[in-house]
């Protein structure tokens, strides 16, 4: 699993990250009007350095602007990058770790997430239609709400994710693990589900026209705040 400081390192410095590099949080807008040097010095001297998405969500900040800093230990001279979030993990996030990435609303269209770690991620209302996140895992990750047409996740792993709300019409959920992971009001008009543990899965309300390959499959049913009955599954022509 690539780390997320690498991945920037690489793409600001065409190197892996050295031990004097981090991460400074900062406003999008600041980055057209503030010194960048002088502002990422402010915040390495109270100590607001961050090496990992987890530890960037922790102090309350996102993914979608960040200053890549190389030369930590310098109290002059520092190498000061404005990484776009969004834009590097479109392109370059197969096999990052993104556990517990604050990633609401990412503008992540047709990401390149493959075996990527999202688990306990925020993903609420996020854009990623077209997205390969085949082989990711998501484990208990917050999609509610996001747009997930014609993705792939093929082979994730979707244990206790939420994914109400969800558009997932088209997408490919082949031997996704699926368990006890909630589908309420969830689309997955012609999504494709074949081999899907959906063991405990809560699906009450999701839309399943023509999903591919439901029969048979056990599922759990949450009605109304009701202890769970389990169901099986049946498709609809």
């Amino acid at each position: 699993m690539r780390p997320l400081l690498d991945l920037m390192a690489t793409e600001c410095t065409g190197e892996t990250a050295s031990d004097d590099c981090g991460l400074v949080a900062v406003d999008s807008m600041a980055t057209l009007t503030t010194d960048l040097r002088s502002y990422a010095a402010s915040q390495i001297d109270v100590g607001r350095v961050y090496h990992d998405a987890a530890e960037l969500t922790a102090a309350g900040h996102n993914l979608r602007t960040v200053l890549f800093v190389r030369g930590l230990g310098r109290d002059h001279d520092r190498d000061v990058w404005v990484v776009d979030g969004w834009t590097l993990l479109r392109g370059h996030g197969t096999g990052t770790d993104l556990s517990h990435a604050d990633l609401r609303g990412a503008k992540l269209a047709g990401a390149q997430l493959t075996e990527a770690d999202l688990s306990e991620a925020d993903l609420r209302g996020a854009d990623l239609a077209k997205a390969d996140l085949s082989g990711a895992v998501l484990v208990g990750a917050d999609l509610a709400g996001a747009v997930l047409y014609r993705a792939s996740l093929l082979n994730a792993d979707l244990t206790e994710a939420d994914l109400r709300r969800t558009c997932l019409i088209h997408a490919d959920l082949q031997r996704a693990v699926c368990a006890r992971t909630a589908f309420r009001g969830a689309d997955l008009t012609d999504s494709y589900l074949w081999d899907v543990d959906l063991s405990s899965a809560y699906l009450d309300g999701a839309e399943l026209h023509r999903a591919s390959d439901l029969e048979g499959k056990r599922a759990t049913a949450d009605v109304g705040g009701a202890r769970p009955s389990t169901q099986t599954t049946k498709g609809r022509a």
